[in-house]
């Protein structure tokens, strides 16, 4: 991504979220604030395409939601993918109810909803009487329209929650793009081309249960009752009942509720102002407007355009404004592969392209998140060396966000004892790195700020050119090969042995060890401490259990016998000689105490608890001697 203004210092933290399509690999993918790819999702929807990929919360976590299916002339069929941290797709959401499938224009969890629904458009090709009206040029036959609908959808169960279909609530004869008319509106003639009077294209819901739409191609947005579906108010389009003040706007995109009480509400959208056939202002703008429902006028209070020479861009399509935590925005400028930041005082800090328009690669919004990406593929890792004398490292890790620098090892075998060779600091996607010398093997490892390694990369195989490439490579690698000239073709016949050493089988590879593993003398010290304390703690445990077990079996014990003796009397004949057992242990018990441990250890808690049970003796008698004495006592345990 080339940017044409960049103030790293205004710009927000976050990463860059788009999904361009009509470009050689569609797909979402995430950009950092430098314009460096940090992960490509081409593919992941095969040959189909991707729109606005965002960061939404499923089950208490942050996730990535987005849309992906087959692209249409103005609209698209497919679902909504939700994707974990780890770039997997955890889930899909199609549309419910009897209708067509999901549409491109809206995926997003539902606010308010603690994540469990999504609101969803779908585009649903229906039959209708066209000859009612003769402003839309149809006659003799029954026409077909494309009735704007959205759903809100249970992610679990699938289950359609409320479902809203514009024909039963905005009359054809209200749109401004008329049948025929654009490369987007259809012709109304037949089910291959029906005519698109609506084009719902953004939804919003607030706390209320109420939701807010924007539809292009009646140039309006609406309130819309939860309950009924019914139209609370309209701004612009043919029958407005929000009247706006200093500015218009049409065909424009996402709208969204920034406040909303009993009198006033503000929102933003990204008016396009143009549907590239007719125009009610020079340039696209992403804007600000504030409705005084108590005299029914909106005005507007703030105002991004492009940061062009010529004063703006005007976008005929497609387009996005997201506010940002800061009061400023981010703007996608739709047909135009671009996008922009903004301060809340207009300042653009950032302006950036990703292709030409003369390309017809578009976005179709763009959005900045907060993301951390903990992809569970391992890094890929190319090492080079032209002649044996230097070595070239180039080491990336698509998705991963934590990443700040690479450590190098290098090998004579592919199971060899690995030596690091040097470091360097993650530089963009791909990081470069030379070594002074050539080995065989080699792989790299992530580390993170705190120096923690994150993981290793694929066990690489040090290329070196052969005699016939070497000349046309340097230290970096080789150029591009071509195709022999036809005067030169050798038949395939051709008789000829290639040297063992250039077979791909002989290059030494293990099948079993095609990925470094971190060393385990990489464990840090609070998981080494984690690891010592679990073992002493299992330790303990397991002499706790055995001690409980065999103090049970000799209470056990001695219970029993307690009460054999007293059922045959033998503790009455037994009295004489205990009396002198006890004596001779007192005697005992006080010279141990004096000598074997000493006066100041078990001698001094003994006598202790011989005062305490004196003065408690002399307090049962009516002493006083028992706050003294036993306070001490007290006080030294």
């Amino acid at each position: 991504m080339d940017f044409t203004i960049l103030r790293p210092e205004l710009v927000t933290p976050g990463y860059l979220f788009l999904a361009p399509y009509r470009n050689v690999d569609p797909g979402p993918y995430i950009y950092d604030n430098w314009g460096n790819l940090v992960w490509s999702g081409a593919g992941e929807s095969g040959p189909k395409t991707s729109h606005a990929p965002r960061v939404c919360t499923y089950r208490g976590k942050d996730h990535i939601c987005f849309f992906e299916g087959e692209q249409h002339q103005g609209f698209a069929r497919g679902h909504g993918v939700i994707m974990d941290q780890n770039y997997r797709v955890v889930r899909t959401v199609d549309s419910s109810g009897a209708g067509a499938s999901g549409d491109m224009h809206e995926f997003k969890m539902t606010p308010f909803s603690n994540g469990t629904t999504v609101l969803m458009t779908v585009y649903q090709p229906r039959q209708y009487d066209l000859t009612v009206n003769p402003r839309f040029n149809v006659e003799r036959g029954m026409g077909w329209v494309v009735e704007g609908v959205f759903q809100e959808v249970e992610i679990e169960t699938g289950r359609l929650v409320f479902e809203w279909r514009s024909l039963d609530h905005v009359d054809p004869g209200l749109s401004w793009t008329m049948p025929g008319t654009t490369d987007t509106s259809g012709d109304g003639l037949d089910e291959e081309t029906p005519w698109d009077y609506f084009h719902v294209n953004s939804i919003d819901k607030n706390i209320e249960g109420d939701y807010l739409i924007s539809a292009r191609h009646v140039s309006a947005i609406y309130k819309l009752s939860g309950e009924d579906g019914h139209i609370m108010w309209q701004m612009g389009g043919n029958a407005a009942t929000i009247h706006t003040t200093n500015f218009v706007f049409s065909y424009q995109h996402h709208a969204r509720w920034i406040s909303e009480n009993a009198t006033h509400t503000t929102l933003s959208f990204y008016d396009n102002g143009s549907n590239s056939y007719n125009q009610t202002n020079i340039f696209s703008h992403g804007w600000i407007v504030s409705i005084d429902h108590v005299t029914a006028t909106a005005t507007m209070i703030q105002e991004w355009g492009a940061p062009e020479p010529e004063g703006g861009l005007l976008s005929g399509s497609q387009g996005s404004m997201q506010m940002l935590p800061n009061g400023g925005c981010h703007i996608g400028w739709g047909e135009h592969a671009y996008l922009s930041e903004h301060t809340a005082d207009g300042s653009a800090v950032m302006y950036g392209k990703l292709a030409d328009r003369a390309s017809n690669v578009m976005i179709y919004r763009s959005n900045k998140y907060n993301w951390t990406g903990t992809p569970e593929t391992k890094p890929a890792l190319w090492t080079y060396s032209k002649a044996g004398a230097r070595m070239a490292f180039f080491v990336s890790w698509n998705g991963a966000t934590e990443v700040q620098s690479w450590k190098f090892y290098t090998a004579d075998n592919a199971s060899g004892n690995y030596s690091l060779v040097g470091n360097a600091r993650k530089a963009g996607f791909e990081t470069e790195f030379h070594a002074p010398a050539m080995k065989q093997w080699a792989y790299a490892e992530a580390l993170d700020a705190d120096g923690r390694p994150l993981s290793a990369s694929v066990v690489a195989r040090t290329f070196e050119p052969s005699v016939s490439l070497a000349q046309y490579c340097n230290d970096r690698g080789c150029e591009h090969s071509q195709q022999t000239d036809d005067d030169n073709l050798v038949p395939y016949e051709t008789d000829f042995s290639v040297a063992d050493r250039y077979l791909s089988p002989q290059r030494g590879f293990n099948t079993q060890s095609y990925y470094a593993e971190v060393p385990s003398n990489h464990t840090t010290t609070s998981n080494k401490a984690e690891t010592s304390s679990t073992k002493k703690s299992s330790a303990s445990l397991t002499r706790e259990a055995v001690l409980v077990a065999i103090g049970a079996l000799i209470g056990f014990g001695t219970m029993t016998l307690g009460i054999l003796m007293h059922t045959q009397g033998l503790f009455q004949r037994l009295e004489p000689l205990a009396d002198s057992i006890s004596r001779r242990t007192g005697r005992w018990t006080d010279s141990v105490s004096r000598s074997a441990f000493g006066s100041r250890v078990l001698g001094r808690y003994t006598r202790v608890r011989e005062k305490e049970v004196e003065g408690l003796e002399g307090d049962l008698g009516g002493s006083s001697s028992l706050s003294s004495s036993a306070g001490v006592g007290r006080v030294q345990a």
